[in-house]
């Protein structure tokens, strides 16, 4: 009988509960990301070949000690990438006031009260009189039952963002590395193409100061002066931007290091390396989901929601509290510690959440959505990796094939320019040739510079895009 009545009440105890909705997040996580046949059309192709993911120093690979030195620097003292590191603490701390859930809470209690009973009250005996009662609790405890598991999902829920902040840090440091080399290899670029600008310059003063002799002379109209005025012109404003542009790429530089302005006119620099080949993943489908931050965040997220559907779950069930408290207790301050005068009481304590106006399961509905929107997200993250792995393969192909034109273009420049030389030298051509064929030679020098600024941003974007070889541990594919 006793058992049938212990049985009969534990149904109660959960029929009682607030009932659960009928939709709960299930069903599979992931989806196949066809991108083979993609990334097949480029193996072999500009430099492009099969190899392991980039590391986490990927910006080595250019091998230029100065930006080696400056993303370490960069690393180190960014405050961006500090207030991102911050976020793990504050999730440890988090992890760690959860966890206390799951531990029993010691205390110790006292309390003195002066009280008054009226003449005509309840209290018989001091009706009329004043009491001083007290109380000694030297053990008091409370202990929550996690039964169903509320509180340990909130503990997982807790250390899956402790995992989202890591990996945000890792994507952090990576965004920051990239930006880090795009500038830099911009800030060669300008000081490359700015000594290409300051040739041209002094090249159209040269033949201002031709055509003007000749127009004294009588032997050009004052058209060809006047134009080579306007050139003159166009080559100082030339000078001025690209100078603006030095001084701006360094104080960038600086404040991504976490420096002020003046430190980055100390920068050093170095020739634009030369970035023939990058090695690309082939497995990259299958493995892109444990190397880019961003996709190891997304999955953390989907565990994060999943934990705190859990947690919601549960508080539809009895909540289950154990208290227990030993002490003295008397009216007369006296003899409190006297043995008769001692207390003491331990039981559980359930609450049964019958009706709640909705909360729990609009509480439920609401983890629900997240968990589905987290899904969702990942799915997303992936499909936009691959995307942008996709660009910035073809964008790398692109500036190899403009590079190696880029070439042609400038052995012929060179074989003009010497051709005029000797014409001049000869004196089978005039002074004008030779200066034309210098400036169109500068002309393309800096274009060719521009590209190779362009080569190698694309090559660090496409680091970046892969990834960086971020590992992380633990977690389901």
């Amino acid at each position: 009988m006793k058992k049938q009545i212990i049985l009969l009440s534990g149904i109660l105890l959960i029929g009682a509960c607030a009932r659960l909705p009928r939709h709960l997040p299930g069903g599979k996580m992931g989806q196949q990301t066809q991108i083979s046949k993609t990334l097949a059309q480029y193996n072999g192709q500009f430099g492009i070949t099969a190899g392991a993911w980039p590391q986490n120093d990927w910006w080595k690979a250019a091998g230029i000690p100065a930006l080696n030195a400056l993303e370490k620097d960069a690393l180190r003292n960014n405050p961006d990438l500090q207030i991102v590191s911050t976020r793990i603490l504050a999730a440890r701390a988090t992890v760690a006031a959860q966890h206390a859930s799951l531990l029993p809470h010691i205390s110790a209690g006292a309390s003195t009260t002066q009280e008054y009973f009226s003449k005509q009250g309840l209290h018989t005996t001091a009706n009329g009189s004043s009491v001083l009662y007290t109380e000694l609790n030297p053990l008091e405890v409370q202990y929550h039952v996690d039964l169903w598991g509320q509180d340990s999902d909130k503990i997982r829920a807790a250390l899956g963002k402790v995992r989202v902040a890591r990996t945000d840090l890792a994507e952090a440091r990576l965004r920051l590395s990239t930006e880090v080399a795009i500038h830099y290899f911009s800030l060669i670029g300008d000081i490359l193409r700015r000594a290409q600008i300051l040739k041209e310059q002094r090249l159209h003063a040269a033949l201002l100061r031709l055509d003007q002799e000749r127009l004294r002379s009588g032997l050009t109209g004052a058209k060809a002066v006047y134009l080579q005025k306007e050139a003159c012109t166009a080559a100082r404003q030339a000078v001025t931007d690209i100078t603006n542009d030095i001084v701006v790429q360094q104080y960038s530089l600086a404040a991504l290091a976490g420096h002020g302005p003046d430190w980055g006119r100390n920068i050093q620099t170095a020739p634009l390396p030369s970035l023939t080949t990058i090695a690309v993943p082939k497995d990259l489908p299958l493995r892109i989901i444990a190397h880019r931050p961003d996709i190891v965040a997304a999955r953390w997220e989907i565990e994060v929601a999943a934990q705190e559907v859990g947690a919601a779950r549960a508080a539809f069930y009895p909540n289950v509290n154990i208290a227990l408290f030993a002490g003295w207790n008397s009216i007369h301050l006296g003899d409190l510690f006297s043995p008769g005068n001692l207390a003491h009481a331990v039981g559980p304590v359930i609450s049964l959440p019958i009706f709640e106006g909705g909360a729990l399961r609009a509480q439920l509905r609401a983890r629900n959505a997240r968990y589905m929107a987290a899904e969702d997200h990942y799915h997303a993250t992936i499909l936009n990796a691959v995307r942008q792995i996709a660009d910035r393969l073809s964008d790398w192909q692109r500036i190899r094939r403009k590079l190696s034109e880029e070439q042609e273009m400038i052995i012929a420049a060179r074989h003009t320019t010497r051709l005029e030389n000797a014409a001049f030298r000869t004196g089978t051509s005039n002074k004008i040739g030779m200066l034309t064929a210098h400036i169109h030679e500068a002309q393309i020098n800096n274009q060719d510079y521009s590209l190779q600024v362009a080569d190698a941003t694309s090559w660090a974007r496409l680091n970046a895009a892969l990834g960086n070889g971020y590992v992380f541990s633990g977690g389901r594919s």
